[in-house]
């Protein structure tokens, strides 16, 4: 029994090592040629650079290729062992497939750990390494640092959202857009404006906001300093309501160096920076159920219909996180649907076991896209979402390999 089990952990793990760096290898190329192409034929890249880029992609791309490799690896060595009738030899010795299939779990379990390590800390950070690298070839615009979706905390006392940009000659077109402002800690207006347009002087490293078609919510300042401080502490601020064909904040001046300085996206942070950011954004949702838009519905008809639903800072984080977590363990469920489904397909061919590979990837990635397109949906709890292909591989991968025990 040791022979067989060093057999199949020696094949398990060469097949897996090959296809790993297989699909690892069309990762890469992809996110270089997506990226590094245009610069690569302006001559702005070195080959040292393009070398210390392609290193840094490397555990990035791991995360996704390991699990491709092993469910890959299962379906082909299992394949094997029954269409060349051995796997119906070892079950006549008294060998059952639960027991051929341990070390395999075993692996797959080791495998897990190991792109959970990748996925919540070394791959993030290879990742904003290589965005950094990127971005002393080309640092982009100012305006890059408003994206949609995304709430731009970088400027000290003001918040602000948007839900599209468009890039202009003159700067970038904004809509639905929502803008906080405080004192302190306590907000003391916000806007929704339907369109804007938001300007950079790269030189002074200044950000110009104008909004149109506006409509105000300022906290009132007609009360003594006491009343008012009285007022907040007992939650019953007075709002002033208005409207506004135009509106420009004052002009907001930014860190030189804030473009290398910037956030990363929240699918390249790293589990830590994760949860930092989750803080923030449950501080920052919490703020914006003290602002009238939030509490009062007589306000909120004053609103286009595209502004009614409220954003949502905490969910996409919740999402990202679970999507980590989730993700680092589906070696483990890849493996638990492929060794069944090996040894049912009773085939040689590496095309028909690379076929079903593609297949089953494609079924558990479609859960993940469907949870990141419902990341603004936080009623239908999309951070759960993401757990249920390891849920349905896990069962359907279980009740398969008993049966086929028990058959």
């Amino acid at each position: 029994m040791k022979t067989i089990t060093l057999y199949l952990i020696r094949q398990t793990l060469a097949v897996m090592g090959l296809t790993v760096m297989v699909f690892a290898f069309a990762l890469l190329m992809g996110n270089m040629m997506k990226e590094i192409l245009a610069l690569m034929v302006s001559g702005s890249v070195s080959l040292a650079l393009l070398g210390k880029a392609f290193l840094l992609l490397v555990p990035f791309v791991l995360v996704y290729a390991l699990p491709m490799g092993m469910l890959t690896a299962c379906l082909l060595l299992f394949g094997r062992l029954s269409a060349d009738q051995e796997l119906t030899a070892l079950r006549s010795s008294g060998v059952s497939l639960v027991r051929l299939s341990l070390p395999i779990l075993i692996i797959s379990l080791l495998t897990s750990l190991l792109c959970a390590w990748i996925n919540t800390d070394v791959a993030p950070r290879c990742r904003a390494a290589y965005k950094d690298l990127i971005r002393e070839v080309d640092i982009g615009e100012l305006t890059d640092l408003l994206q949609p979706g995304v709430p731009m905390t970088d400027i000290p006392g003001q918040v602000i959202t948007i839900q599209k940009r468009t890039s202009l000659e003159n700067g970038v077109k904004l809509e639905n857009i929502h803008y906080i402002k405080y004192e302190g800690d306590v907000p003391v207006m916000e806007i929704f404006a339907d369109s804007g347009l938001l300007e950079a002087n790269e030189a002074t490293s200044q950000l110009f906001l104008s909004m149109r078609d506006c409509t105000l919510f300022s906290l009132a300042r007609s009360r003594s300093d006491t009343e008012q401080t009285n007022a907040l502490s007992s939650g019953q601020d007075q709002w002033n309501i208005g409207k506004a064909r135009e509106f420009s904040p004052d002009p907001f001046t930014l860190k030189p160096d804030i473009k290398r300085q910037a956030k990363p996206k929240l699918h390249h942070m790293s589990l830590v920076q994760l949860k930092t950011e989750l803080a923030e954004r449950r501080q920052l949702a919490e703020d914006m159920k003290a602002l009238p838009s939030f509490n009062a519905s007589q306000l909120r008809e004053e609103l286009n219909e595209s502004m009614l639903k409220p954003f949502d800072p905490v969910t996409p984080v919740m999402v990202q996180i679970h999507r980590q977590a989730a993700f680092s363990y589906a070696c483990f469920a890849f493996t638990l649907i492929g060794i069944p489904l090996g040894v049912r397909s009773h085939r040689r061919e590496t095309s028909v076991g690379i076929g079903i590979a593609l297949i089953l990837v494609a079924v558990y990635y479609a859960f993940i896209v469907l949870a990141n397109a419902l990341e603004d949906q936080a009623h239908l709890a999309p951070h759960l979402i993401i757990w249920l292909p390891n849920l349905l591989f896990q069962v359907l991968g279980t009740i398969l390999l008993w049966r086929l025990d028990h058959r």
